[in-house]
């Protein structure tokens, strides 16, 4: 072996223990502790910012949250909370401690009790929600946030989660005596929504609503929660009145198929029964404080 080879050789092993630690050795690998505050974001914010404004309880929406942390692209854990500790405050205190120096991304999924949020979680890219249909779907929100570890001290930062879902009120004015049933279907709402990427795919969110006789005088107001409409597209609402024990609907009408559903905003739908068909109107700048279900919980 040469003089210069043998240079470069110590060379390179130099290079390789001055910049590696021993984890079970007498080196430890130097670490630092991250705190984030997380919190939610209100319902029709109007801004891309979930952080501009925020729920003041932050249990009223959030149960639990899923999280994937990934050191340098490569998952380092997988991780569900239950929140209730602190079931006041208007953010949720999540401890990282003795993170060892590298850059981070953490994935965080709330509300994702039964089987929406799929893919491989090994990798970042592949986790997604799938939009389970409108009787069994959850108060969604997600983020992806990005940190270095490159000091021993603590480091705290606040994040803001992103409803995934839009919500649909209809307000039906005059349902005619033998109507017992209404049936509303969106069709050309987002079916998937990538964590770290766009919402993708259509489908139609669908649902059936039982209308109580002693209210048929009063305005019934129903409401249903569903992943956006697809970028550059329109959704279309179609409408079926069924009797009591009609299996097939005695009045269909396609209400409209210019209507756009939003990411945490509220899409406004009032229709009157006259003569025969739906009117219909859509209410702007109209304010929900989120009481109602729009699934099997509320939203």
């Amino acid at each position: 072996m040469t003089r210069t080879s043998k240079l470069i050789g110590f060379l390179l092993l130099f290079i390789i223990t001055s910049y590696s630690c021993v984890k079970d050795g007498e080196e430890l690998c130097p670490e630092g502790n991250v705190r984030l505050r997380i919190y939610a974001e209100k319902f029709q914010n109007k801004s891309d910012d979930p952080l501009s404004d925020r729920e003041s309880i932050f249990y009223d929406r959030v149960s639990h949250i899923r999280y994937y942390l990934y050191k340098d692209g490569v998952l380092d854990r997988s991780v569900i909370v239950n929140v209730f500790d602190d079931v006041t405050s208007d953010s949720y205190l999540l401890n990282l401690p003795d993170l060892e120096y590298g850059n981070y991304q953490i994935a965080l999924v709330t509300n994702s009790t039964r089987t929406a949020l799929t893919g491989d979680g090994t990798s970042i890219d592949n986790l997604l929600l799938t939009y389970p249909g409108s009787d069994l779907t959850e108060d969604y929100f997600s983020q992806v946030f990005s940190f270095e570890v490159n000091s021993p001290d603590t480091k705290e930062y606040n994040v803001g989660l992103s409803r995934v879902q839009g919500v649909i009120r209809y307000t039906f004015n005059n349902l005619p005596e033998d109507a017992s049933y209404v049936e509303v279907i969106m069709k050309n709402v987002s079916n998937e929504k990538w964590i770290t990427g766009e919402y993708m795919n259509a489908c139609q969110a669908n649902r059936r609503y039982a209308m109580i006789p002693v209210t048929r005088a009063e305005t019934e107001d129903l409401v249903m929660g569903t992943f956006p409409t697809l970028t550059t597209q329109r959704s279309a609402l179609d409408v079926n009145l069924y009797k009591m024990d009609g299996d097939v609907a005695f009045m269909t009408q396609m209400i409209s198929d210019t209507l756009t559903v939003s990411r945490n905003q509220l899409l406004d739908i009032v229709l009157t029964y006259e003569d025969g068909k739906f009117n219909y109107e859509i209410l702007m700048d109209t304010t929900w404080d989120g009481s109602s279900s729009g699934g099997e919980v509320d939203i």
